[in-house]
């Protein structure tokens, strides 16, 4: 590509493709699910990681929204997806929200599965570990543990993280600022420290299903005891009630818009060119 000077720099703005944006959704779920991962391994009292997982994974989504928020809009996290293409689909903002939701899930469950596994392997043969205690989710939670109740707790964890983004994302009195991003990595590190002493803070399907597969090869290194529960509780918590929660999100939102706006908006982050044009 030349450098030809532009007059205007917001003229210089193209586009992504789509395939641009499912490669920067597996990458971004990628490396959420790997910092999750290594970071809950080395577990504080252990004396191994110096900041716990809550603030590295907010942190790393803050990272991720101004890297590739104006490529795929960031979701890296199917309930955000379900949330956000829910909204396109009962608002009709966007033609082509099955195709898109679906593919979009796929590439961030095979991000973050790949991520996830990356760091598991690398503590294993780090040798850090003489034991290797699997990542806590379902179905390694305690047996006493309610899965009804941890259901619920992602819930609404991904109703209120959802419902901020999308009223982030989609007002239409609020165009794009500079500390969206920091708005929406607040909302993450609030919804993981408040469900993980119940469900142990997935508030990410495709993270959550990533540490599940890890889990599994720890399993072949180390001698783990057995899941303390069915493999149906992982789908319970992790998938039904974080997509329970994305989608009343979209509709509580939808409420908030139709009585609020002539005309909705799509769910982006913007180049304040692309906004302009929209305008």
């Amino acid at each position: 590509m030349g450098r030809a000077e532009v007059e205007n720099p917001e003229e210089n703005t193209l586009e992504p493709s789509f395939g641009l944006k499912l490669l920067s959704e597996f990458i971004g779920t990628f490396g959420l699910a790997y910092t999750v991962a290594m970071t809950a391994a080395g577990t504080p009292e252990k004396g191994l990681a110096p900041v716990a997982v809550p603030i590295c994974a907010a942190a790393y989504l803050i990272l991720m929204v101004y890297g590739i928020g104006s490529v795929s809009g960031c979701h890296i996290n199917p309930g955000v997806s379900t949330a956000v293409f829910f909204w396109q689909a009962i608002s009709g903002t966007n033609d082509r929200w099955h195709f898109e939701f679906v593919t979009y899930v796929i590439a961030q469950v095979l991000g973050g599965i790949c991520g996830a596994c990356l760091g598991a392997f690398l503590w294993i043969e780090s040798t850090k570990h003489e034991a290797f205690v699997a990542y806590g989710i379902f179905p390694y939670r305690e047996e006493k543990e309610n899965e009804w109740i941890a259901m619920l707790t992602e819930m609404f964890a991904l109703f209120f993280f959802t419902f901020g983004i999308l009223r982030v994302c989609c007002d239409h009195d609020k165009p794009p600022m500079p500390i969206d991003g920091i708005v929406i990595g607040i909302a993450l590190f609030t919804a993981i420290v408040g469900t993980a002493g119940v469900s142990g803070g997935g508030v990410n399907p495709a993270v959550a299903t990533a540490l599940r597969v890890a889990n599994y090869l720890i399993a072949d290194e180390y001698d783990l005891p057995d899941p303390q529960s069915g493999e149906g509780t992982f789908v319970l918590v992790y998938w039904i009630g974080p997509i329970i929660g994305g989608i009343l999100a979209a509709c509580v939102h939808y409420i908030i818009e139709s009585s609020t706006s002539k005309v909705f908006v799509p769910y982006a982050f913007l180049h304040e060119s692309q906004l302009n044009k929209k305008n």
